[in-house]
């Protein structure tokens, strides 16, 4: 819905901005050194099973592609097998997925690197992404993806979740190789936390879940945070290893007001608070609508929150802002604006909702650190992301689902200088040590090696 007080701003057509000359260097540790692991997977053979990939651009979907090319980049040849883009709108926007049930797709190889096809398969995209609907993007994406990997002329397999569709496929297409699984969220836990499934159903999920990843030969956890659960039900401790997330953005050396100028945003003066990424559930945005109505009727003309993404209560959430002053919500970027959205911002926002705690950590993270932006956080206190962010001091962090506590640490960052600088220093320290891209993509390929090197089989 559009009125006058919830503006949409769309993402200019043209990815090239001017500006991009200026992008900030990034530090040279934590740069990518390709050469260091040129090679090093010559010969292997790896299939990749995962829903979301690239032309997607939030969620797992950048991670998934970067786990793909490192792969590529070591020398191996990778096969993926995929969903078709419609995440996080919920829906088939490129006309050429809108029929027909299988593509093949064989990007050209890069010098000196390994090679990539893609089969991408026209698995069911609920309209309403409830539980029903998850189901049926789940069942049919295992039930097409299990054949194509059971095909696949590989050496070993790696599926990431979510879905857990996909770690059914690859355990299931298997053959007595080698199945590793890259667990991003915790499926069962999510279910409840994110207010998608109760208790008795997000149980039999979870049974589901942890009986297929007692069957991976390797488990990787973005977060040792995971690890517990697992080992809790019945997974091997000692196939269980890290895999971290990392930043996949490059950033921009642009003041927030240049920034949204050449976005083609409309700059009002005020604060502007930026959440990107998935609208869903888990995000429980509907608290930050009501932390912009107390700011606007406290603090007239301060602040702007500004919704850059798509999901499945993005319209709910504009219905509820209508008539709302200082809210505006703004379409998915490509991947080029990206790094300007973040920069943008004069404050990113990150927004979980209440019991969310242990059931993922937001990939926004990655990218927000890099951006040199403060960060406030509205998060459980001792959850994932909370533990996260205040072992480093990398973020303001206020209770989730509180909208007073959440405009009152916006309040602070703006009058208290030495605590933006604070911020942004110490969420670039959270950046080098955790989110490295060096880092990442070495975790990428031990985990293919340890995998292809592993002997151990499938009961």
């Amino acid at each position: 819905m559009k009125s006058s007080s919830v503006m949409h701003a769309e993402a200019p057509e043209s990815c090239g901005v001017d500006g991009f000359a200026d992008r900030s260097v990034v530090d040279s540790a934590s740069r990518y050194d390709a050469d260091s692991s040129a090679g090093s997977l010559s010969g292997l053979r790896v299939c990749v099973v995962a829903c979301h990939f690239r032309p997607e651009s939030s969620g797992s979907a950048p991670y998934n592609s970067l786990l793909v090319d490192t792969l590529a980049d070591a020398g191996a040849a990778v096969k993926v097998v995929t969903g078709v883009p419609h995440y996080p709108q919920w829906r088939v926007v490129d006309p050429q997925y809108r029929s027909g049930l299988r593509w093949h797709e064989s990007p050209p190889p890069a010098a000196d690197a390994g090679s990539v096809s893609i089969v991408r398969l026209r698995h069911a995209v609920p309209r309403n992404p409830d539980l029903l609907g998850r189901m049926r993007l789940e069942l049919t994406f295992a039930a097409l993806s299990a054949p194509a990997v059971a095909a696949a002329s590989a050496d070993i397999v790696i599926a990431v979740t979510p879905l857990l569709g996909a770690a059914v496929a690859g355990m299931v297409g298997r053959r007595r190789r080698p199945y590793g699984a890259i667990v991003h969220d915790q499926v069962g836990k999510a279910a409840v936390q994110s207010g998608s499934a109760g208790g008795r159903v997000a149980n039999l999920i979870a049974a589901a879940e942890y009986s297929v990843l007692r069957r991976a030969d390797r488990i990787g956890v973005i977060t040792e945070r995971f690890r517990p659960a697992l080992v809790a039900a019945g997974v091997d401790d000692q196939r269980i290893v890290e895999v971290p997330l990392f930043s996949h953005v490059t950033p921009v050396a642009l003041a927030p007001a240049a920034a949204r100028r050449a976005l083609g945003w409309r700059d009002t003066g005020r604060l502007t608070v930026v959440h990107t990424g998935n609208m869903g559930m888990k995000q429980g945005l509907e608290h930050v609508l009501d932390a912009a109505r107390v700011a606007a009727e406290r603090y007239p003309g301060a602040f702007e929150f500004v919704f850059v993404g798509d999901g499945n209560t993005r319209q709910a959430l504009e219905e509820q802002a209508c008539g709302l002053d200082g809210v505006r919500f703004v379409d998915p970027v490509c991947e080029a604006d990206y790094p300007l959205t973040l920069a943008a911002a004069d404050v990113l926002l990150v927004h979980e909702r209440p019991g969310v705690r242990e059931m993922s950590l937001p990939s926004k993270l990655t990218s927000y650190t890099t951006a040199s932006r403060p960060i406030i956080a509205a998060v459980a206190e001792g959850g994932i992301t909370g533990s996260l962010l205040s072992s480093r001091d990398a973020a303001l962090l206020v209770p989730n689902g509180d909208p007073e506590q959440l405009v009152s640490g916006l309040c602070e960052i703006r009058s208290n200088d030495v605590l933006r600088a604070r911020l942004v220093v110490n969420a670039r320290r959270l950046w080098h040590a955790e989110f490295s891209e060096r880092r990442g993509r070495q975790h990428f390929v031990t985990f293919a090696r340890a995998l292809a090197d592993s002997s151990t089989q499938a009961p």
